[in-house]
């Protein structure tokens, strides 16, 4: 039996990390997207780098999930990340999201209700 709850897809497409997150997350599954994502990161070696971050089909977190997102995103804010793009389709999540994770607030970030239009945006920062 797992304990993390959610589904997470990362993978690295040139300089672009592609995250896809599916369901709820609970704080073992936030700390797993953290550790993958990390990984590839720290990979990179700091060369500069994109987040596309599709949460369309997300449908919630722990407020332990979300604690463990605004630690990663401080840690993220020392990397050479140039920008993010994210899907979200609810309103509701979003606001959550950007209220229980502040250290968001310094990245260049821009939230889109499709990939096409996202990606478009998030390829034009480079």
């Amino acid at each position: 039996m797992t304990i993390e709850h959610g589904d997470n897809t990362i993978i690295l497409k040139e300089n672009i990390i592609h995250i896809t997150l599916k369901g709820s997350f609970n704080e073992y599954g936030a700390e797993e997207v953290s550790q993958k994502t990390s990984a590839i990161i720290k990979s990179l070696n700091q060369s500069k780098f994109l987040i596309f971050v599709d949460l369309s089909n997300l449908d919630g977190a722990t407020p332990d999930a979300f604690n463990i997102s605004n630690k990663f995103n401080e840690w993220l804010n020392g990397q050479n990340m140039v920008a993010k793009a994210i899907v979200i389709t609810s309103q509701v999540i979003k606001s959550i999201d950007q209220q229980w994770v502040p250290s968001k607030a310094v990245q260049n970030i821009e939230y889109f209700d499709n990939e096409d239009d996202a990606l478009v945006w998030l390829n034009k920062q480079i």
